[in-house]
């Protein structure tokens, strides 16, 4: 779509030099984009937007036998033939990344390392013409229209600081994304179990006493190594610069006595509790690294440093110089940047990243959402302005940002993140000014005060958990009012239907946290049936937003809200509707304790006779722990609280129903007796509490549950609503 060029880029262009050499003058073609054949796909692409910009495509032509441009004719000239005519040679990289752009009499010529390259230098041109391409969707582009374009002012040599760049969605010459291929996945698959297991089954993991087949192997065994060694110089021998070396995903680690001798056991892992695996990965990686390296230098090998293995090691001081690290933040705050003081577990992350920096070469793996839930926006602003460049500082070789492409929701931060990955000391503030003012036109100052106050909520919030469960102390309902203001005074402003159709692009995504904070009161309150009309609501509203190419997320255009919500509605509703009502809402507020000893149930925690000292008074399903400052422990758990109970309770059986608790198992205890367990982390569960109530009096309901596995970051407990309900629990779903 056309729109007039950004007064910036005008102001820009207006202040160039002119030696009045034009490719297009008044809507004509007075020259021709030239190459050796080796540039065809750039040369093309430029004449496309060329001819969209100044309504005329200028014409592509092949240099053949020498015959290229007239000494005085307009040109562009591009790739090997720009070099031949003087262009120096674009700066070197690793990545073969760099590109060069000079302008020179009638001539522009641009060259990069690799025909990709080339085809950055094309993108450059282009920028400083004015096209924008802010979202990869039909509302994010932005060409100018010029009735001349000059040729005059170029003077570039350009490299990234990252060199291996992908922000899912962005891929491509348009955002200079790509660049070196370094493998990050989950591949052990070089000692394939039908192969070796028969005669070798020392080859794989020791698990329960015996070797197991399948993707986990031992690492320990030399055998393994050369292994993996071989391989990896028979992919380089055909042509292959990298590979990965990761571990499968799940804990399949090997249990043999000389693995476990290699692990250093008060070197914890803080998100699990447990020993961490660095120091046997690291070592394994080392003797591969180093038999690679004489057989193939220069061939890298990557691999996460996640899960149980994220810390650095402790004993390991030398690696490899092939070894790559790349460093999951999936159990890190996904909200606060390295600098924040609020936020102790990304002040963890920075000592992590600065370790494994000091053994070897690192790379991040990133998310431009907070894990999991892809319905509501949140803005990364500061988040990438800190985190970007301190990435640089350590060395960083690259970031894989794995994004959700949801314009309507993480639509700024997302864009500044591909421009800081090409140059992480880039004006942030210039770009994102750019990035209203091209969409946005005079509506630009609200846009950005939108985007600003969300920032600051999320660069504030004290609640530092994944998914839906930080959602409401971000946006709070003086938040959504401010939000609404700013979006009603961008379409006031709104000079043209794209600009006003922009505006709706984000007014949906508030529409969505609007939806959903009254979907979260609605379930606070037990008040299914009304849940289940504003779930309906939101997911319309969503599926618009897809329909109009807000989002472009096939395959998670409601994100995770039809993954959360409608068993938990389903189930709510099946309790307080038709044969079965609701009696009773428990309390928000429990008594609350830890038990790292398991000692609970010995010292009668389960009784009214249990002392107050010891347990601490907190919230349940209005705000997570983290929230109130309780720090997350991999242990046992327990909560209790009184509530009145109906006088009289009806006739036939009378169940509590917990909507969800992080953590399994889960044992209920009510007026000092077991009632029952629940399974299952964060599954809806009953318990028959028939014949255990006192009715018309306070009854105490303890539970205690087992917070032994992260399910999502920063969470445990009671996350929602239990209820008391009258009748017995309606029949399974059947299993899909």
């Amino acid at each position: 779509m056309r729109q007039s060029i950004l007064g910036l880029i005008a102001v820009c262009l207006t202040a160039l030099p002119s030696f009045g050499a034009d490719i297009v003058r008044d809507g004509e073609a007075r020259g021709a984009l030239w190459h050796e054949g080796d540039q065809k796909v750039a040369a093309e692409e430029l004449a496309r937007f060329l001819g969209r910009i100044g309504g005329v495509a200028p014409p592509v032509r092949l240099i053949e036998d020498g015959r290229g441009p007239a000494e005085n004719e307009p040109a562009i000239v591009l790739g090997a033939a720009a070099l031949k005519m003087g262009l120096d040679a674009p700066p070197a990289t690793l990545s073969r990344d760099g590109y060069a752009l000079r302008s020179g009499g009638s001539r522009l010529l641009m060259a990069g390392e690799s025909p990709v390259a080339t085809r950055f230098a094309v993108t450059h041109f282009l920028e400083g013409l004015g096209c924008r391409w802010y979202m990869a969707n039909k509302w994010g582009e932005v060409i100018p229209s010029l009735r001349t374009i000059p040729l005059d002012g170029y003077d570039v040599r350009e490299k990234p600081d990252f060199l291996s760049r992908n922000v899912w969605a962005f891929n491509g010459p348009r955002w200079r994304m790509g660049g070196l291929d370094l493998p990050n996945r989950h591949d052990w698959q070089h000692i394939p179990t039908a192969r070796y297991f028969a005669e070798h089954p020392e080859y794989f993991a020791l698990r329960q006493g015996e070797r197991r087949p399948g993707g986990w192997v031992c690492t320990t065994n030399p055998d393994v190594a050369r292994l993996f060694a071989q391989a990896y110089v028979a992919k380089a021998r055909a042509g292959a610069a990298a590979d990965t070396i990761s571990p499968p995903d799940g804990r399949g680690y090997c249990q043999c006595e000389p693995c476990r001798a290699l692990d250093v056991p008060d070197h914890i892992e803080p998100s699990s509790g447990t020993v961490c695996l660095s120091d046997r990965y690291v070592t394994f990686f080392d003797a591969v690294g180093r038999a690679v390296a004489r057989e193939a230098p220069g061939f890298l090998l990557s691999f996460y440093a996640y899960a149980d293995y994220t810390m650095p090691p402790k004993r390991v001081e030398r690696a490899s110089e092939n070894l790559c690290a790349w460093i999951s933040t999936i159990r890190f705050c996904r909200l606060h940047a390295v600098d924040n003081p609020r936020c102790e577990s990304r002040a963890r992350y920075k000592s992590v990243v600065e370790g494994w920096a000091r053994l070897m070469r690192t790379a991040c793996y990133d998310y431009n959402y907070n894990l999991a839930e892809v319905t509501v926006p949140i803005s990364k602003i500061s988040y990438v302005r800190g985190n970007i460049p301190f990435l640089k500082r350590t060395g960083c070789l690259g970031v894989n940002m794995e994004a959700m492409f949801a314009w309507n929701l993480y639509g700024p931060h997302t864009y500044l993140t591909t421009k800081l990955l090409w140059n992480a000391d880039a004006d942030a503030e210039a770009i994102l000014d750019d990035y209203y003012r091209g969409l946005f036109g005079p509506a630009a100052p609200p846009m950005k005060r939108y985007w600003e106050r969300i920032d600051k909520a999320c660069r504030e919030t004290t609640n530092h958990s994944g998914s839906f469960y930080a959602i409401h102390g971000i946006w709070t309902p003086e938040l959504l009012a401010a939000c609404r203001a700013d979006l009603d005074d961008a379409a006031a402003a709104a000079e043209d239907d794209t600009a006003r159709e922009r505006v709706s692009l984000f007014r949906s995504g508030w529409q969505s946290a609007h939806d959903y904070l009254a979907l979260r009161d609605a379930l606070n309150r037990s008040d299914f049936t009304r849940a289940k009309d504003l779930y309906d609501a939101w997911v319309r509203g969503m599926e618009t937003a897809f329909e109009r190419q807000y989002n472009t997320m096939r395959g998670y255009r409601l994100g995770y809200a039809d993954r959360y919500f409608p068993n938990l509605l389903r189930e709510g509703l099946a309790r307080t509707t038709g044969e079965r009502r609701l009696l009773a809402q428990l309390p928000d507020e429990w008594d609350f304790r830890y038990d790292t000893e398991d000692e609970g149930e010995k010292a009668g925690w389960a009784s009214g006779d249990a002392p107050r000292a010891g347990w601490t008074r907190v919230r349940t399903y209005s705000a997570t722990l983290n929230e109130q400052g309780i720090p997350e422990r991999l242990t046992w758990m327990w909560y209790r609280t009184h509530f009145k109970a109906p006088d009289p309770l009806p006739q036939g059986p009378v169940h509590l129903w917990f909507a969800e608790v992080d953590g399994t198992p889960t044992r209920v205890y009510v007026n000092g007796r077991l009632a029952g367990e629940l399974t299952g982390a964060r599954r809806p569960g009953d318990v028959d509490v028939t014949g255990l109530l006192r009715p018309g009096q306070e009854n105490l309901v303890v539970l205690k549950t087992g917070h032994m596995n992260i399910s999502e970051l920063m969470l445990g407990g009671l996350l929602r609503p239990a209820i008391l309900y009258a009748g017995a629990p309606p029949p399974a779903p059947p299993r899909k």
